[in-house]
């Protein structure tokens, strides 16, 4: 996220913010896998979801997700998750 975020703005932009998505995503379906396996046609709709999520195309969802939900989240917790970092790199 701090690299999105950075002023200097590069072509990776895109697969960062794919990748941004898709770790929140992998960590929200780690603990609710159990629960969505049982749902018909779940891991079509989670191909579906990774697709859209990857496309090149304006209606792009990695970009969607991150600018509605993860940025302002991010940005409303980041001086938490900076000091959560520094303890643990200190700590490490």
């Amino acid at each position: 996220i701090k690299a999105i975020e950075s002023p200097n703005k590069d072509d990776d932009t895109q697969w960062l913010t794919y990748w941004v998505v898709y770790g929140v995503f992998s960590i929200v379906e780690f603990f609710s896998d159990i629960f969505l396996s049982w749902f018909p046609f779940y891991y079509m709709l989670k191909c579906g979801f990774l697709l859209w999520c990857m496309a090149p195309s304006p209606s792009n969802g990695a970009e969607f997700l991150y600018h509605r939900i993860i940025r302002p989240f991010f940005l409303k917790h980041e001086a938490q998750l900076d000091n959560v970092v520094k303890d643990l790199k200190d700590k490490a």
